[in-house]
């Protein structure tokens, strides 16, 4: 008897233990967003105007050379073409047709804007 409460308070210490790093986490998210947003409101800008700013090659190639410069890592370009059909659903799929685009427009963008608010957070 003694040895199975020895196991069930290992698995739960394993489990508390899991917790905290898990809620360390989200703090460290948490703590990233808000920094990222002060820095935005220091340039007069919000989340949903970045995230609306579309960039070509030319752009992020400057960039990418100017970060490679400060010895920072370079910005992935997004692609929206090969996502799989969860990543497609969370940045919404262009409209198929014209009718497709006037009703489904603002659902599409709310899940573009919200696919693109969380990729710098997916683990």
């Amino acid at each position: 008897m003694a040895e199975k409460n020895t196991d069930i308070d290992a698995y739960l210490a394993r489990i508390r233990k899991t917790i905290e790093e898990s809620n360390r986490l989200v703090e460290q998210a948490g703590l990233r967003i808000r920094e990222t947003d002060r820095m935005l409101e220091q340039q007069g800008l919000t989340r949903e105007q970045v995230m609306a700013m579309h960039f070509s090659d030319a752009q992020i190639e400057a960039a990418n050379a100017e970060l490679r410069r400060r010895g920072l890592d370079p910005i992935e370009k997004w692609e929206r073409d090969g996502l799989t059909e969860q990543e497609e659903f969370a940045v919404g799929r262009p409209p198929e047709s014209a009718e497709e685009a006037a009703a489904d427009s603002e659902l599409a963008e709310r899940q573009r804007k919200f696919g693109m608010m969380m990729k710098p957070f997916q683990i």
